[in-house]
């Protein structure tokens, strides 16, 4: 054999392959023959056109065979994986629908071909037909949760939103275990292209269908607390941010800056130095310090002691910027000629902030710039949050 040709992951794959392998020709009749029209010989030489680097001979071999028994079709199926798990799913694609199209397959053996063949469609992107098959699956009372949770998965790459809830709303069913959270990330993705296509009504009410599939979602508060903020709705707007912060306080840096914003405009500066100070005492961020800073300039006051005593208490570089933002404007500091050396540091911190992850992912700790309410590394949805922004030692 020339195993030197394969690589590593194809010769570990091939384990699985020689077991079947072994269990068949332990199955060989007593007269020599072989129950899949196989003779010993050709059994096991399929093993070595494997790992001679020719498996269309392997491929061949199998689906030339005349009849089909437990350890020939188990051999197609374990062939179709290996082939998946390769990525060569043309070859995935050969073995299961030569399986599938036998005549005389056991029942269950049946449907475990079709499941594999749905797989291997929706690998190589032929989501329609993978769609048919894990339907006809469900509806068969096979494979239920897997066909399901695939046809919801397939619904979401089409961003097919409204067939995504039907499909989450089967699985919960066949599963017995909530999908609220996920439907309301749906209804959100709705809300957000009726958003963009300036639909306001139509974006507040599929905001407020994901909030009433799940209490605590918080980007449908946030998408209330924004379309609300739009609109001048600015009390309204304040609650649904307000809440967002209490469901999960990691949202902070999201909703502090328009709260400013909202308290501003209402004349409530009392009502936003209420939220900062329980901010500080519900969380371990620095922006608490940073936006009481800047109130007390706007009120002609110098921030720079309060910034101090939020760079000691919580360093981070957030009050590390505005801090030395302030410092160099300070006469004395002028005077001493230190405001250019204080001006650059700021300026390569403020580049350093740009390049820093702002997001994390709490299952896998995929670590982006931007929001995704999905993660793209590990698909959940609703596991990314702002990254706490307090440096430790």
């Amino acid at each position: 054999m020339r195993l030197a040709v394969l690589d590593p992951l194809f010769t570990w794959l091939l384990l699985p392959l020689g077991l079947v392998l072994g269990w068949a020709l332990a199955r060989r009749r007593p007269d020599g023959g072989d129950k899949a029209g196989f003779t010993g010989e050709q059994l096991g030489g399929l093993l070595t056109q494997l790992s001679s680097d020719d498996p269309d001979q392997a491929i061949a071999a199998l689906t030339t065979a005349t009849e089909i028994d437990p350890s020939t079709a188990e051999l197609h199926l374990t062939l179709g994986r290996m082939f998946r798990k390769r990525g060569e799913v043309d070859r995935a694609l050969r073995v299961h629908e030569a399986l599938v199209q036998r005549s005389g397959l056991a029942p269950q053996q049946l449907l475990q071909a079709r499941y594999e063949l749905a797989q291997d469609y929706m690998t190589a992107g032929v989501m329609d037909r993978a769609e048919q098959l894990f339907d006809k699956l469900a509806g068969d009372g096979a494979f239920v949760v897997p066909s399901l949770d695939a046809i919801r998965t397939i619904h979401e790459q089409a961003r097919d939103w409204p067939l995504a809830i039907e499909a989450a709303r089967r699985l919960q069913s066949a599963k017995g275990e909530s999908q609220r959270a996920a439907i309301a990330q749906y209804f959100c993705e709705m809300a957000e292209e009726a958003r963009r296509g300036r639909d306001t009504k139509e974006a507040l009410n599929l905001a407020r269908q994901a909030l009433d599939e799940d209490r605590s979602c918080v980007r449908a508060l946030l998408l209330l607390a924004q379309l609300h903020e739009a609109q001048a709705e600015y009390p309204a707007a304040a609650r649904h941010y307000l809440k967002a912060f209490e469901h999960d306080p990691r949202f902070l840096p999201e909703v502090i800056e328009p709260l400013q914003r909202c308290f501003s405009a209402t004349g409530d500066r009392d009502g936003y130095l209420l939220f900062l100070r329980d901010a500080k005492e519900m969380t371990s961020s620095s922006l608490p310090f940073v936006a009481e800073a800047r109130l007390l300039a706007e009120t002609g006051m110098d921030p720079l002691d309060h910034l101090a005593q939020g760079l000691e208490a919580r360093p981070s570089r957030a009050v590390l910027a505005d801090f030395l933002e302030i410092l160099e404007r300070q006469p004395n500091v002028v005077a001493a000629g230190l405001d250019k050396p204080a001006a650059s540091l700021r300026q390569a911190l403020l580049r350093l902030m740009e390049s820093t992850p702002r997001y994390q992912c709490s299952t896998c700790g995929f670590s982006p710039r931007q929001m995704f309410w999905q993660c793209p590394g590990c698909k959940q949805w609703g596991t990314t949050a702002p990254a706490d922004d307090v440096l430790r030692g």
